[in-house]
């Protein structure tokens, strides 16, 4: 997650954030100075949090930090912190600000993005919605020669297609689609005509390497949105041969989205199983949430279900409480027996 900026003497900035070589290596802070060697970014932190997301500038009284980290080690909770300070080695112990898997804070702003769909702005301004609908968010950044410009990166729901970065102009509302060597773009920072986004390597999908794009292409295209509803807005539709998915203008004309069982339960299943096997990293918490988002979505037929796993999703993200898949399956049963 690297993010370029400058500091007061006019000196480049790298922000990142790399994996500890251990068994099960957290993500840590680090910073670099010009061609300085790297350093590490204290947080105070224990040994084995979670720090990610880095971004940061400096003014007249000092630097100013944000990252997003889960607190402490095998903590399922994530927050947006900041750290104020003189210089990058005196910061003040990390202030929580508010739950986040994803955002920042730049001056008198701060940006959250959901895990799906929608990124939270609020500054002098007022509160602003961008939406991006069908899409999961990994990353909330911004360019720091042009703090108006958000860096959106993410995937889009259930398609097996690349990633992507969306560079989005508050004040203007355009938009650019960015690519970096021809390939879609992923958590990159721009600043100036330096382009650095994440490479994937062999492995994991967050197995990656900071690379500078040879050549960056920014293509103008209409994807985000303000202030919509995110599932009216969107688009997507999957074929399946259950029939539950229409066509949008069908969607339309429809007070709610057609239930299905059979949906529900695969949805379940797969978050199930995400959630039964060791993994870290963004991408599988967000899949697991996407799912249970799905079967939620799926079976507002049945409003004891539908109630029952809406509150079980919101467990898991604000405490990270593992649904209680028992309860789930006999609750289908029953809407199974009675309908």
């Amino acid at each position: 997650m690297p993010f370029l900026c400058e500091n007061s003497q006019g000196e480049r900035v790298l922000f990142y954030a790399a994996a500890e070589e251990c068994e099960r290596p957290p993500w840590k802070l680090y910073y670099a100075i010009g061609d300085g060697e790297p350093q590490r970014l204290e947080t105070g932190f224990k040994p084995g949090t979670i720090e990610c997301s880095p971004t940061a500038w400096q003014d007249e009284s000092g630097w100013h930090v944000s990252f997003v980290s889960n607190g402490e080690p095998d903590g399922l909770i994530y927050r947006l912190y900041r750290m104020d300070g003189p210089t990058l080695d005196q910061l003040s112990q990390p202030i929580s600000l508010r739950i986040a898997r994803t955002g920042f804070v730049y001056r008198d702003r701060i940006a959250v993005g959901e895990i799906q769909d929608v990124v939270h702005v609020h500054d002098t301004n007022g509160d602003r919605k961008v939406i991006i609908p069908g899409a999961f968010l990994y990353r909330v950044s911004y360019r720091a020669d042009s703090p108006d410009k958000l860096l959106i990166s993410g995937d889009w729901i259930g398609e097996n297609a690349d990633v992507f970065c969306i560079e989005y102009d508050l004040e203007t509302d355009a938009q650019r689609y960015i690519e970096c060597d021809g390939n879609p773009a992923y958590k990159c920072t721009i600043f100036r005509d330096e382009v650095l986004f994440a490479d994937r390597q062999m492995g994991g999908f967050e197995n990656r390497r900071i690379r500078r794009a040879s050549k960056t292409e920014g293509i103008c295209c209409r994807i985000a949105e303000r202030d919509q509803d995110a599932l009216a807005a969107t688009g997507f539709v999957v074929t399946k041969k259950c029939g539950c998915r229409h066509s949008e203008a069908e969607r339309r004309s429809e007070t709610m989205r057609p239930s299905c069982l059979e949906c529900v339960e695969k949805h379940l299943g797969a978050a199930m199983v995400i959630l039964s096997e060791v993994h870290d990293g963004y991408a599988y918490r967000l899949r697991m949430i996407g799912h249970l988002f799905e079967a939620e979505d799926e079976s507002q037929q049945w409003p004891e279900l539908h109630s029952l796993i809406r509150r079980s999703r919101k467990m898991l993200q604000r405490e990270g409480l593992v649904p209680d898949w028992e309860t789930l399956a006999q609750e289908i049963d029953n809407v199974r027996r009675t309908s």
